[in-house]
């Protein structure tokens, strides 16, 4: 797929998000763009997020006077795929940064690219731990499988009070996988019992053999962390079996951060109401930096932003605003910038990133009702 070269050169500038970035001082001037890749899988939404942080810093004259120019490479469905965009981006476009990818598999292989070539990267939705394994060069913008994991074991067991849990994952999924394996320890170690463990290839259909032996374990709730589009056909089957608790009633549904997507609402299949799952962000939000992203996103693409929106706009600014900081382009200068990040505000927040490079922030946890995501609650580190 060639890449989709954006020239971002609106004016589209949030005063609430203004955090007064300073230009980047270049030794030689140079008036050519900075090119920053984007790379994003299955997510048709997610580079409207970083286009609004491209254009932010456009509206107020750039970095060093240079326009900032997004290379987008979508539909990287394959890990091998978005590698290959990687390099080319590096190799061909003259990237000086990626942003990306959001599938926490393609990542983690991205990831050792990015290190090799000497370019900083920063992940949108990413988020297995794995990612940042490569080097001191690539950071995540969301937060890990160990925090939301947790997030959602503690909320069965203390919130919900869940006493037996179910876990079917896609097997061979870093990021299913990865999340399952949290969510086990934190639910066992709240004081639950896991009365199912399955899993099924990739690109099944029929989950019938599966949800029998978890509908004959009579869980209380049911974790199913992987993408919407399997949510949609798994969770219908699921309540036609039925899959019920010891008392006979629904077992309840639980999610991650990967139902934060429009095609779990979209197919009227899924069985979802009354569900709830992590995410990175809601557009309910009252904070003020958030609530100008979330009107500036309505009021260009028409639709409220998906967390990962959310995550993929942070990335992008705070790559800008750790060269704004450093004076430069320069990798390490802008790693260690990057690295002294503290109590950052955009469409999330991020209090700081710990030795292996992943961010202190909050997980939000929404509900369905009526059909709509709604929020629940938000959960602090």
């Amino acid at each position: 797929m060639k890449p989709l070269r954006i020239a971002c050169v609106a004016a589209m500038c949030l005063a609430a998000c203004d955090d007064g970035m300073s230009p980047v001082s270049d030794p030689v001037p140079d008036d050519s763009p900075v090119r920053i890749g984007f790379l994003v899988s299955g997510v048709r939404t997610y580079p409207n997020g970083a286009m609004i942080a491209v254009d932010e810093v456009n509206g107020r004259g750039g970095l060093s006077g240079r326009t900032v120019e997004l290379i987008v490479r979508e539909g990287l469905e394959e890990a091998a795929a978005a590698v290959q965009a990687a390099e080319a981006m590096i190799g061909s476009d003259g990237v000086v940064a990626l942003i990306g990818p959001n599938r926490s598999s393609h990542a983690i292989e991205v990831g050792a690219v990015a290190q090799r070539h000497g370019v900083p990267m920063i992940t949108t939705a990413a988020t297995n731990p794995g990612v940042t394994a490569a080097g001191d060069l690539v950071f995540m913008a969301a937060f890990t499988d160990q925090f939301q994991g947790r997030v959602m074991a503690e909320f069965a067991a203390v919130t919900l009070g869940v006493t037996s849990a179910a876990v079917l994952t896609e097997r061979g999924n870093v990021y299913s996988e990865g999340i399952g394996e949290f969510f086990i320890d934190h639910f066992r170690g709240s004081g639950g019992a896991i009365a199912a463990e399955e899993s099924y290839e990739p690109g099944a259909t029929d989950f019938a053999a599966q949800l029998s032996r978890i509908a004959a374990a009579t869980p209380g709730a049911v974790f199913l962390p992987f993408r919407a589009e399997d949510v949609v056909p798994l969770t219908a089957q699921a309540r036609a079996l039925p899959v019920s608790n010891a008392a006979g009633d629904p077992a309840q549904f639980l999610g991650a951060d990967a139902w934060d997507n429009a095609a779990l609402l979209e197919d009227g299949g899924a069985a979802v109401e009354g569900s709830f799952f992590s995410s990175h962000f809601s557009p309910d939000t009252d904070e003020p930096t958030a609530r100008a992203f979330v009107d500036a996103y309505r009021a260009r693409y028409g639709i409220p932003p998906t967390g990962g929106d959310a995550v993929s706009y942070d990335a992008v600014r705070l790559f800008l605003e750790a060269a704004a900081r450093a004076g430069s382009l320069d990798a390490d200068a802008v790693r260690r910038e990057v690295m002294a990040t503290r109590q950052y505000a955009g469409a999330t927040r991020i209090s700081h990133y710990n030795d292996a490079r992943h961010p202190t922030k909050s997980a939000v946890i929404m509900t369905i009702e009526d059909g709509v995501k709604r929020f629940h609650r938000q959960v602090d580190p």
